[in-house]
């Protein structure tokens, strides 16, 4: 299945369609990246703009439902991990995996700073495990595939589709956050850390790296190129379904609207 197929026509703009494997090289396997994140951020600018005036409750449920992406990105990329050559992408996404959990630290775990985030919001403790069921199943399969599927694969799907995609969501997320009126009255109390961490340089400079350090994978190993793009592939569309499911439980719909 294409990507530009797996989404709703209305609202997702013009995907690049994968070639066959025979077709991939460097130039064109990076042309075909860069043009999907170009769409992807197209893609989220248009709906996170929903964010600006969303009942509060619902901006609650919305931002809850990104924690059971951030818990389950640590575990497979550990596993990723596992499955990676020695070499400069791994010792690169073992360091970007110790910071995810804190470095030692519990506390400074990026799940424990999102929560902290969103008990400064007003989520309840006993609210924190309410996930979206399709969206828990999106991300049960995404874990089921990277155990299935090679090294490269899972490269494209966890290393350039959590490190280097996230980024473009989370930085346009934080944009609208940051400017509905519940943000704006109580943002000297809320606790941003997270997103000082995720839509700051640091994490910028983490997917900078994080390419290079891909690019030099595909030069050591020009053959993962099919299964790197599919990978990729499958993220994005695993991500722009993920965040449907939240607008749809979250977003008032076109037709609710007087």
């Amino acid at each position: 299945m294409s990507l530009e197929n797996s989404l709703s026509p209305l609202t997702t703009p013009t995907f690049p369609i994968a070639m066959h494997s025979g077709e991939w090289d460097r130039e064109s396997f990076w042309t075909f990246a860069d043009a999907a994140k170009e769409a992807t951020e197209a893609l989220a600018a248009q709906k996170m703009k929903a964010l600006e005036n969303m009942p509060v409750d619902a901006l609650r449920v919305f931002c809850t439902q990104y924690r059971f992406f951030t818990i389950e990105y640590i575990s497979d990329l550990a596993l990723l991990l596992a499955k990676l050559p020695f070499g400069g992408l791994r010792s690169l996404l073992s360091q970007i995996l110790a910071e995810e959990l804190g470095e030692g630290d519990q506390s400074r775990a990026h799940p424990a700073i999102y929560d902290r985030f969103l008990a400064s919001i007003g989520v309840a403790q006993e609210r924190l495990d309410r996930g979206l069921p399709e969206n828990k199943r999106i991300l049960g399969a995404l874990t089921q595939e990277l155990w299935q599927r090679d090294a490269a694969f899972g490269v494209g799907l966890r290393g350039m589709g959590g490190e280097c995609l996230c980024q473009t969501y989370l930085s346009v997320m934080f944009e609208h956050l940051r400017v509905h009126p519940y943000m704006r009255e109580n943002e000297a109390r809320i606790d941003w850390e997270f997103w000082t961490i995720h839509t700051g340089e640091e994490d910028i400079v983490h997917g900078e790296l994080t390419r290079a350090a891909i690019d030099h994978y595909i030069q050591q190993e020009p053959g993962a190129l099919p299964d790197l793009a599919q990978g990729y592939e499958r993220s994005i569309t695993a991500w722009n379904r993920f965040w449907q499911n939240i607008f749809d439980a979250c977003a008032p719909k076109p037709s609710a609207i007087s």
